[in-house]
């Protein structure tokens, strides 16, 4: 009987190490924290960020003399009035003659002249230069410092002159085929000289002649 009962036990010894083992196993792969995957958000624009804007330039547009055979590119701020009458070359008007091709930038006060007359046999470019510094009204003060440059491909001097009148003057003389061309933007004192010059050097790259 002794026997009989040491092999019954022998079995459910085994069953009882075996339960034990199982909830052992179970219980370490239950302590391990679950891991999970991080992603950062994306950064968003805050309240406080400033929105930059850029106000978009005025579109070009041409604007062509019939009666001295150019063109010029100008915003679309400017107006022109072309020349009724032809210019004699003798005399600077006023910047309303009707001798003149005449732009105007209402928001500025500049005001772009140009005209041309025809120029004798011979004459060279300094001397054309010289003839519109006489020409010039007594209120304009012209400066004797000369810059060499071109206009649409020709020679050309600029200058510039301070007017009593309240203006003060890019000026520039070319030669092409027998005239000789006068250009000239006016400008109020009160405008700022570099924004002036600027605005000159811009029309002079534009300008074409068309014949």
């Amino acid at each position: 009987m002794r026997r009989i009962d040491q092999m019954r036990a022998f079995p459910l010894a085994l069953i009882a190490i075996a339960t034990v083992a199982s909830a052992a196993a179970c219980g370490s792969s239950g302590s391990k924290p679950a891991v999970q995957a991080t992603q950062s958000a994306p950064t968003q624009p805050t309240a406080t960020q400033a929105v930059t804007t850029t106000r978009p330039a005025s579109p070009p547009q041409r604007f062509m003399s019939q009666r001295y055979g150019f063109r010029v590119t100008l915003t679309k701020d400017w107006s022109e009035d072309d020349a009724l009458v032809d210019w004699n070359g003798k005399k600077l008007q006023g910047l309303g003659s009707a001798a003149f091709a005449n732009f105007t930038d209402p928001a500025t006060g500049r005001t772009l002249v140009a005209a041309a007359a025809r120029v004798a046999k011979g004459m060279g470019l300094a001397e054309w230069r010289a003839a519109m510094v006489r020409a010039a009204p007594a209120v304009c003060s012209e400066s004797s410092s000369v810059e060499e440059t071109t206009l649409a491909g020709e020679p050309a001097l600029a200058w510039t002159a301070t007017c009593s009148d309240g203006y003060d003057v890019n000026k520039l003389a070319a030669l092409h085929g027998t005239r000789g061309y006068m250009i000239l933007l006016a400008s109020p004192t009160a405008n700022d000289n570099a924004e002036d010059r600027r605005t000159f050097e811009s029309i002079r790259r534009s300008f074409r002649f068309t014949r």
